[in-house]
């Protein structure tokens, strides 16, 4: 599921799907290379910002990523398309919205922290 997810997921919620934890994991990497502060602050921001594209990629269903998300689920565990999942598209909007919020505590985060 998780490697469809990276792969067969609509563009441009693919490729944001990707930054957002090689940037958060980059961000982390170079506070402990240099123990420096603000560069990892860069990065941990950089990735809220993708985060919350990615969230309202989701939560808009732009190019179907909400609907592929919801088809692969049922796919995987082998259900119809008409079965009811908590996999299902309203569902997978409000954790794109969830997705958005998290980014603007991200966002929060990088700018503010001490």
């Amino acid at each position: 599921m998780i490697k469809r997810l990276a792969t067969e997921m609509p563009q441009p919620a693919r490729a944001l799907s990707w930054l957002i934890p090689s940037l958060f994991i980059a961000g982390l990497l170079i506070y402990v290379l240099t123990r420096q502060f603000w560069p990892s602050r860069i990065a941990i921001g950089a990735a809220g910002v993708f985060l919350f594209a990615f969230g309202f990629c989701v939560f808009r269903d732009i190019n179907g990523a909400a609907s592929s998300w919801s088809r692969m689920y049922k796919e995987s565990r082998g259900l119809s398309p008409e079965h009811f999942t908590f996999a299902d598209v309203p569902t997978l909007k409000g954790m794109g919205f969830i997705y958005m919020v998290m980014a603007v505590l991200w966002l929060c985060m990088a700018v503010f922290a001490m």
